[in-house]
């Protein structure tokens, strides 16, 4: 797996492969060879803005969802995931105020959720029709502008301190390094009286299409999911279209305990059907208008290679 320890500030971190992170020349050269060092494209804070600092009730664990991803573009689903687990989190514990965790009746019934982050892949993932990364923040962002949800760029800024490179980031890391950021020091969230700070709980969230996919080790390391599942836990929303939910956790079921389902409507909403509309000049109607603006100002989306214009889409709404 990659390092765990963050990169903070635009300093450069020196990545080792028992995740131990050095943050000067002489720690780099003592890493030697196999610790090449990733640094920032450009000068990084992790964003708290939006995170809520207190609990507003007591006895709550609080939670954190982290979707990763390409949001090339981002949809509408993808703002509206965040929602979705939110509302589940609290029916859940309005229906069972004192029961635990997992993806039984009630689970999430012990959280309060205090922030929401989208981490877009850095250009290192090498997906077709993936937009420039600074393209895709710049979509988040106005995707989310009106909303509690958070850009974390780390992951789509990371790159070798040498080359100026883009480096790929696991999943793995990406919840490592959230954990680090709001929980480093004793920190995490403030009690809902104020007395005291609880550690937040870091969980993944995605869609079942993905969640089906991390059975197989060939797409998603062993050591990765049992980091990913075992320690930190997901929210899977149904993506009844795609994947029978069942199907999807059928070869994860050593993880049930961590792993929270969530009911959602029907949908066969993707960034590659907007892709197909936008090249296609067809009526998109899965994207925030912000989202579609910045294409259309942008030329993107005109062809494959997610470089060239949006030919025109403009009876979007």
């Amino acid at each position: 797996m990659d390092a765990r320890n963050p990169t903070t500030n635009g300093t450069t971190t020196t990545t080792t492969t028992n995740g131990a992170a050095a943050h000067d020349d002489t720690a780099a050269a003592a890493a030697g060879p196999r610790a090449p060092i990733i640094t920032t494209m450009s000068p990084y804070t992790f964003p708290v803005d939006k995170l809520r600092q207190r609990l507003t009730r007591p006895g709550k664990t609080p939670l954190v969802l982290v979707a990763c991803g390409s949001y090339s573009p981002i949809t509408v689903l993808h703002v509206e995931m965040f929602r979705m687990a939110e509302r589940h989190v609290e029916s859940s514990a309005r229906q069972h105020p004192a029961r635990g965790s997992g993806s039984g009746d009630g689970g999430g019934a012990d959280f309060e959720v205090v922030g929401s982050y989208l981490s877009p892949v850095s250009d290192a993932y090498k997906k077709p029709a993936l937009a420039a990364a600074r393209h895709r923040l710049a979509m988040c962002e106005r995707a989310v502008a009106r909303t509690d949800i958070m850009v974390d760029p780390w992951e789509a800024l990371r790159c070798d301190a040498a080359t100026r490179a883009p480096v790929y980031t696991s999943t793995v890391d990406v919840l490592c390094h959230v954990d680090h950021e709001i929980n480093r020091d004793g920190g995490g969230i403030e009690t809902a009286d104020g007395m005291g700070r609880v550690r937040a709980r870091i969980v993944l969230l995605m869609g079942a299409d993905v969640a089906a996919t991390m059975g197989d080790p060939r797409l998603w390391p062993t050591p990765d999911v049992d980091v990913i599942l075992g320690h930190y836990g997901a929210f899977v929303i149904e993506r009844p279209m795609q994947t029978r939910i069942d199907d999807a956790l059928a070869d994860l079921h050593k993880y049930d305990d961590k792993i929270w389902v969530v009911a959602a409507f029907e949908n066969d909403v993707s960034s590659t059907k907007i892709r197909a509309q936008l090249k296609n000049g067809e009526r998109v109607l899965d994207l925030a208008q912000p989202v579609y603006e910045y294409i259309k100002t942008n030329d993107l989306y005109y062809e494959e290679t997610g470089h060239a214009k949006a030919n025109g889409a403009g009876a979007m709404f």
